[in-house]
């Protein structure tokens, strides 16, 4: 089995911006990172369960985060800086990555700001733009053919200070800096729900909620409460599976969204604890982003498990599967830019 994994952050300025953080406290800065943050996709192989892994390929766009494979399609990834000074305008952009190893296709959009996930739909890629508080879908001509904005959901009221955010939607939001105090939820997923096709879930970060949203009417349903930090919802054998980050684990739920089965993560000493993405593998075991502790690891149902440290200071945002025959081809190893 073949995967990619996405790092959006290989830099020590950035794992020292960071740490910085953590010192304050989560609710008590406001800075925004101004320098380089790198990023990397990396090209990993297992061959069999809980197997070792192999890492065939790197290929380094610049702070990647979500992504989405398509067979016969190719890799679709987030890239870019975003903005982090006002009127400075960020690049972030959608490309794809053919399975010839050529970039086909670039889409960019003025409301395409922190944007976080990707998933491919019927119609073309559905994404959250975190910095606006927004799930977007847009065709693969880059034009926005369904939208969902937070705002005018319910959930208009600022992290930082609890006043009312709008959001004008012809302003270009490229050119403006949206630190996490100003957004109301930091949504981050967005997927189809992919056992009712008239329904979108989303994680709502702030709030520790997933939310059902009907596409047709825009109205919401809550369907799973008390998360924290949660991070990529996903379609699991069982149901759904999430990344309860904060908690360091992984939390699967029935197709009803009942709680049936939470997985550790990380190691019960590890400090502080943060699991960023989980997937099920075709074995029946999961692969897991210990973020923190800077492992890749896949856990088994009998708690057997196998570990690839990714290296300091290389935290993972995503893992994607591919097929056994996907690669780089020559942008391995290779930097990557894309105007």
């Amino acid at each position: 089995m073949r995967f990619v994994i996405s790092y959006p952050q290989t830099n020590w300025d950035y794992a020292k911006f960071r740490l910085n953080r953590i010192i304050k406290g989560k609710d008590k800065s406001s800075d925004v990172f101004t320098g380089s943050p790198g990023g990397k996709l990396q090209l990993v192989e297992q061959l069999e369960p809980l197997g070792e892994f192999r890492l065939m390929d790197e290929i380094y766009p610049t702070k990647p985060f979500g992504m989405a494979y398509v067979k016969g399609e190719g890799l679709y990834f987030i890239t870019g800086l975003p903005c982090c000074i006002d009127g400075e305008a960020g690049d972030e952009h959608i490309v794809r990555l053919n399975d010839q190893g050529e970039i086909d296709l670039v889409i960019k959009h003025p409301l395409f700001s922190q944007v976080r996930s990707l998933r491919r739909t019927e119609k073309g890629l559905m994404l959250t733009s975190s910095g606006i508080d927004a799930i977007l879908e847009v065709n693969l001509q880059g034009e926005i053919i369904w939208s969902w904005f937070g705002t005018e959901q319910g959930y208009a009221k600022r992290y930082g200070d609890g006043s009312t955010r709008t959001i004008d939607k012809d302003v270009d939001h490229r050119t403006l800096c949206y630190p996490g105090r100003l957004q109301t939820t930091h949504l981050n997923s967005a997927i189809v729900d992919p056992y009712d096709d008239t329904k979108v879930l989303t994680i709502l970060f702030y709030q520790g909620k997933v939310v059902r949203i009907d596409r047709e009417t825009l109205e919401l349903e809550i369907v799973i409460e008390n998360l924290n930090g949660a991070h990529h919802i996903r379609p699991h054998s069982k149901g759904y599976i999430l990344a309860n980050s904060r908690k360091g684990e992984a939390r699967v739920f029935d197709k009803d969204f009942q709680l049936i089965n939470t997985i550790e993560g990380t190691s019960s000493l590890f400090p502080v604890k943060w699991v960023q993405d989980t997937i099920e593998m075709p074995s029946g075991s999961h692969l897991i982003a210990d973020c923190n502790s800077f492992n890749l690891r896949e856990r088994d149902q009998n708690g057997n498990e196998r570990k690839f440290n990714t290296k300091m200071p290389n935290r993972i945002f995503q893992i994607e599967a591919v097929t056994d025959d996907f690669t780089f081809n020559d942008l391995a190893h290779t930097h990557f830019t894309q105007d």
